[in-house]
């Protein structure tokens, strides 16, 4: 009984390999060897000269006279394949391989079928069970599906019975030539001389030792039996010389060639690929460079822009400070008029109404301006890829075109909806700068009350020095000093107006690029984390190709002793 689990170590010591690569297709090379393993039939041919024998031989062998047709023509021989199995069963293969059940009426010519398969509950058989027996069809017929037959079988045979007619009187050159082309496949051959029944013992016995002369002659240590199928013991004389066959050794032999194979090409794909393999971060180099630069850019952008922002403050607050002395120049006539006739409510009133709407469209203009300042510097071009440059500068623009919405809808109404409701995130923005200006008419602001507060002295300053004709003279006096006081009095908290005001719409920003910058940290952090990791699986895919060369190096020399 062959031990078809003899190898069983290599075979797992390849599938362990294989598994560390399943986008290598190893994996079938495994099966190729299992499969292999479980289901190779170590064939046992009986070749020879057209009529030598073969089939009656056979049929005798089984105890199943006229099983295998005799003395066929060389148009209908066919190669047919005796095996034993528990169920009788009978099976022909076209020449593409496809299988099918045999009919006793149907003709099965070489032409179109490449051999038939009979599995027979044999006790003959069943002691010659590692073997697959074939009756093969003459190799002198001289008919081509014969030839291609034969080929078919050649490499695939493991053990051959030359069968040769004793009329031939030993080995002819065409079965010599034969001979030496199956001995390139396999050593275990033995010649069997035939219809030895016709001829007395001692010829029998002189063409077999001219047939072992022949095969001396040209090293080719085969045995040489005389046989015939009138033989009383025929049967047990044939079981014998198959079972001298030594069934492991062809088994060994054909599963260590496909198991070295297999192994040879691992090797040499495993080889190539640890000497071609290389560690590619180039993206990841790109992603890691492209985040880094964008969290300096963006914080860079921003600290300069904060600090022109502040250096430009001073002309800001002058520029409104200008403003709200045009203002109350254009005004000074009513103030003066109302003053000078002691109402003092109504010079109040136009005092602050004039100023409201100065400081009002200051703060909006301001807050306008810093905002498109901001805008204009955040450019992101270059910094990074195409599709985060619009996200970007989308985000920035949005914002920017929010808070301006906002800035122009007049007088705050934490009531009021519409616009307002959408935008809730930007509502403090709008409140607490409005609230620094004091736009709504229910705050009293720190400005409103400096104008209270020197209201008297304005008013001291214009009463006495002016008569009922001197309104003229009033109005520069209240132009040329009253209104240098409301500005001097109300540029500090103009000023302070400003600052914050600014620092609110950068706060703004801030946050939102600090969310960015922190988002920004994260993907670097992300991309640096996937390069170590990379890097990691690199290193240890080099170490596994490694030991894997060296191990499967290993089985192929244990394979070769």
């Amino acid at each position: 009984m062959v031990d078809r689990g003899k190898f069983n170590h290599i075979i797992e010591g390849m599938a362990f390999v294989s598994s560390h690569y399943p986008q290598g297709d190893f994996e079938k090379s495994v099966q190729q060897v299992i499969e292999l393993r479980d289901h190779f039939d170590i064939k046992l041919m009986l070749v020879g000269h057209f009529s030598a024998g073969k089939s009656s031989l056979l049929n005798v062998m089984i105890h199943k006279p006229n099983f295998l047709k005799e003395a066929q023509g060389p148009q209908t021989a066919i190669a047919t394949e005796l095996l034993y199995d528990e169920s009788d069963s009978a099976y022909a293969y076209d020449i593409d391989g496809n299988k099918e059940i045999i009919s006793e009426d149907k003709e099965y010519s070489p032409i179109n079928y490449n051999h038939l398969e009979y599995r027979i509950n044999s006790p003959v058989l069943q002691k010659l069970n590692d073997f697959t027996i074939v009756d093969t069809p003459g190799f002198d017929a001289g008919i081509e599906a014969h030839t291609k037959a034969l080929a078919n079988y050649i490499g695939k045979g493991s053990g051959y019975l030359m069968v040769i007619d004793q009329e031939k009187g030993g080995i002819d050159q065409t079965s010599l030539d034969f001979l030496q082309e199956i001995s390139n496949y396999s050593r275990q051959i033995a010649v069997l001389i035939n219809k030895c029944d016709k001829i007395t013992k001692e010829d029998a016995d002189n063409i077999a030792k001219a047939a072992r002369d022949t095969l001396e002659i040209y090293d080719l240590p085969y045995s040489v039996f005389t046989i015939s199928k009138k033989d009383r013991d025929i049967s047990d004389k044939l079981v014998s010389i198959i079972s001298s066959f030594k069934a492991q050794d062809a088994f060994d032999k054909v599963l260590k060639t496909q198991i070295c194979t297999e192994l040879v090409n691992i090797e040499k794909i495993l080889s190539i690929t640890s000497d071609k393999i290389y560690l590619d971060t180039f993206d990841l180099d790109a992603d890691i460079r492209m985040y880094k630069r964008m969290e300096e850019k963006l914080s860079e952008i921003f600290e300069t822009k904060r600090q022109e922002a502040s250096e430009d403050i001073d002309n800001v607050v002058l520029t409104v400070i200008s403003s709200i002395k045009g203002a109350l120049s254009l005004q000074a006539e009513s103030i003066v008029e109302a003053l000078l006739a002691g109402n003092k409510v109504a010079a109040e009133a136009i005092i602050v109404e004039t100023i409201r709407p100065v400081i009002f469209e200051a703060m909006k203009e301001i807050s306008s301006l810093q905002i498109d300042g901001i805008v204009e510097a955040l450019d992101f071009t270059g910094l990074v890829s195409e599709l985060e440059q619009r996200d970007l500068t989308e985000v920035v623009l949005n914002l920017a075109n929010n808070l301006k919405d906002i800035f122009q809808q007049g007088s705050f109404d934490t009531k009021a909806g519409g616009a307002l409701d959408i935008l809730d995130k930007s509502k403090h923005i709008y409140h607490a700068v409005m609230g620094i200006a004091a736009i709504t008419t229910s705050i009293a602001a720190p400005w409103l009350e400096i104008i209270i507060i020197i209201l008297p002295d304005i008013i001291g300053l214009l009463r006495g020095i002016f008569g009922e004709n001197e309104s003229d003279a009033a109005k520069r006096k209240f132009i040329n000093n009253v209104i240098p006081q409301i500005t001097q009095k109300l540029y500090p908290m103009v000023q302070q107006n400003v600052t914050n005001t600014t620092n609110i719409v950068l706060e703004e920003y801030q946050k939102m690029l600090n969310d960015k910058i922190e988002q920004i940290k994260k993907n670097l952090s992300e991309a640096e984390a996937k390069k170590n990791q990379k890097t990691e699986d690199f290193e240890q895919y080099k170490t596994t190709l490694k030991t894997d060369i060296e191990q499967i190096n290993t089985l192929v020399g244990e394979m070769r002793k």
